[in-house]
């Protein structure tokens, strides 16, 4: 699994270097395939040979000893005594050993990439029943533990089918603690430091130790999928049993202790910041991995079925779980720490035994361990001025358009706001029709008639948003929360235990606080059925989720999707999101650029007047404000818009269309 090249002489390894740099890696094979890694070394082998000749058959080399100090020695060569690993091991099958060698290039301390987990994935598969399996790199540690539990876990899926899981006998080992070795390959401060304060348990101010379930981004992922909850369960399993010289999971929250410690000077603590972030994605990664093997996907590969969907392309139908992995690396500080306004909250949210011991034995493959259920609405939730909606906080409506937005309704609350739309159909008239689009990417559930958001008991104000997750995606996630509630219900005699925010006048201050409920089977739907029912009831809708956020950039593929819900047979469009307001703008804007089209492109009755007045104002005043930079900044005249509508044809008009509905 190196990605170094390396070469043999008179049969001893040796690596590539730097003179200035002689114990790290040479960086620039960062990403190297197995193709160009061993043309390199055939290379090297060339150069050694050629340097050999013009020193009567010798080349120095760098030898270093137990105490890290290097000195320079000349072997003595020929065309037989150096050999690339592929030679090695090629004339080690040719003196009858029964092996295969693969060559994985994997960069130190990172996650594999997509394409290596199938390709180790595929040589395990093709394996014969009792074939070993042997993983190696430079230090023998990080990677090769990376690479002996996604081994692991593809044995333990060829030979147990789906779904994975691990056998109670199994796991009866001795789970390793925080003194465990954090494996790092490469020599660091940060790794002194970790070895010297691994026996300090990380608490937070209440003294509850501070687990690898508090990071936010795993818990969102193994809720992600059916099957999530048990397949993380055999990974552990898995990473705990390859833990002889390295621990993946708790190498995590190692480098998240040495990084909170304000006393250690700030390089130790980038240094582990960043190595407690590669950690975390090469975790992320086999959690993925691990959900992807306990899907249908794999069964072709074992011959339990016909799908046969690689790992690299079973991630490219998930971009939420691609967008998820890239905001490890974007802000990976926020793993690591509590915000400050969740630290004062905590003792009081855990101040009921009972409702947290309840919330902790959850076991649903959404409502899992530690997950609640809170109430939509807030104390201090924006309304709305002008349009005023029993149920429905925050209405809005774009001036000169037939579009509309309003944060998540109560069930009564969606139907005012239709009938207000007038999608009621009643005798004589079939009502005006409405698209509604929900642009939610939250898993929300109707309990009587009320909106409920799934939430992580220690962090109930955090969101659980999975950026760039598709609309059928986060529906399957609702539909599997929906189950979970049900189950709870039937356990405990129709009771539900709901929390909610409530806002206390003599501290000014909100709290997040349990409460029980009866429910019926009936009492519970996911927005989708929601909206099916009022469709029923006999409200003109058409119902679709296309979920957006602020969180990423805009996609093509977000445009196309909004755009398309233009119906000519429509009297008007309602966008539905979490507050009413932020980035359901976008896809309001969007609608009204397709409606401007529909009516005259490029000319506009509606924005035509203004836009001609922004373009044709007055040579003083386009000077004025050419000299203002603040107020070219206020018009959106940044150089990268200015540069876009020189390329574009209708570049200025266009913008100027787009500007006067943005401000609408």
């Amino acid at each position: 699994m190196r990605e170094e090249p390396v070469i043999y002489i008179n049969g001893k390894p040796f690596v590539l270097r730097e003179v200035e740099r002689p114990y790290k890696n040479m960086l620039e094979y960062t990403g190297i395939d197995r193709e160009r890694v061993e043309r390199m070394e055939a290379r090297l082998k060339e150069d050694i040979l050629r340097e050999a000749k013009r020193y009567e058959g010798a080349i120095m080399v760098i030898h270093e000893t137990d105490d890290g100090q290097i000195f320079d020695a000349w072997e003595h060569v020929n065309s037989d005594s150096v050999r690339t690993p592929l030679e090695v091991f090629k004339c080690l099958e040719d003196d009858g050993f029964p092996i295969k060698y693969a060559r994985v290039p994997i960069t130190d301390g990172k996650a594999p990439k997509s394409s290596d987990f199938d390709t180790v994935a595929k040589n395990i598969a093709s394996a014969s029943e009792h074939t070993a399996f042997v993983f190696n790199c430079q230090m023998g540690r990080g990677r090769t533990t990376t690479g002996t539990v996604i081994a692991c876990l593809v044995k333990l899926r060829i030979d147990n089918g789906r779904p994975i899981k691990v056998l109670l006998d199994e796991m009866n080992h001795e789970h390793p603690d925080g003194s465990s070795s954090s494996g790092e390959e490469i020599r660091s401060d940060a790794t002194r430091l970790t070895s010297s304060t691994v026996k300090v348990r990380t608490k937070n101010e209440h003294g509850r130790a501070f687990g690898i379930d508090d990071i936010l981004l795993l818990w969102k992922i193994t809720r992600l999928f059916d099957n999530g909850v048990e397949c993380r369960e055999a990974l552990d399993a898995i990473i705990d049993r390859c833990s002889a010289l390295q621990n993946i999971r708790q190498a995590v929250l190692q480098y998240r202790k040495v990084f909170n410690q304000q006393h250690v000077e700030p390089r130790v603590r980038r240094v582990a910041l960043n190595r407690g972030a590669e950690y975390l994605e090469r975790y992320f990664c086999l959690i993925a991995f691990a959900a992807y093997l306990g899907s249908e996907a794999f069964d072709g590969f074992c011959g339990q079925g016909e799908c046969l969907m690689t790992f690299e392309d079973w991630l490219h139908q998930r971009p939420e779980i691609l967008a998820m992995k890239s905001s490890i690396r974007l802000r990976p500080g926020r793993f690591f720490t509590v915000p400050e306004e969740l630290r004062a909250s905590l003792e009081s949210q855990h101040g009921d035994v009972v409702m947290e011991a309840i919330v902790k034995a959850r076991n649903g493959s959404v409502l899992g361990k530690g997950s609640i259920l809170k109430m939509y609405f807030f104390p201090g939730q924006r309304t709305s001025s002008h349009i005023q909606i029993r149920g429905a906080p925050h209405v809005f409506k774009v001036d000169g358009y037939p579009v509309y937005s309003m944060a998540t309704p109560t069930i009564i609350g969606a139907k005012e706001m239709l009938a207000y739309l007038g999608a009621k159909v009643n005798a004589g008239f079939s009502g005006q029709k409405v698209v509604v689009t929900d642009l939610r990417e939250e898993a929300v559930v109707y309990i009587n008639g009320t909106p409920f958001v799934l939430r992580e008991l220690n962090k109930p104000v955090e969101t659980l948003k999975h950026v760039g997750i598709t609309g059928p995606v986060v529906e399957h996630m609702e539909a599997r929360l929906k189950e979970d509630i049900l189950s709870e219900v039937r356990q405990s005699g129709g009771q539900m235990l709901l929390h909610r925010e409530e806002y206390n006048p003599s501290s000014n201050q909100s709290s997040v606080v349990g409460y029980w409920e009866n429910i019926f089977a009936d009492d519970v739907k996911t927005p989708a059925e929601v909206y099916a029912t009022l469709k029923d009831e006999g409200y003109n809708i058409v119902y679709k989720r296309i979920p957006l956020t602020r969180e990423r950039e805009a996609l093509a593929s977000d445009v196309d999707e909004i755009q398309s819900c233009k119906d000519d047979s429509s009297g008007c469009y309602l966008y539905v999101s979490h507050t009413g307001f932020g980035g359901v703008a976008y896809g309001m804007a969007i609608i009204c650029c397709r409606l401007d089209a529909e009516v005259n492109y490029g000319t506009s009755n509606v924005t035509q007047s203004l836009a001609d007045a922004h373009l044709h104002s007055p040579p003083e005043e386009s000077m004025s404000l050419q000299t203002s930079e603040e107020e070219a900044r206020r018009m959106g005249d940044y150089r990268d818009i200015l540069s876009l509508t020189r390329v574009l044809i209708h570049g200025p008009k266009s913008k100027a269309d787009v500007d006067i509905i943005i401000e609408r």
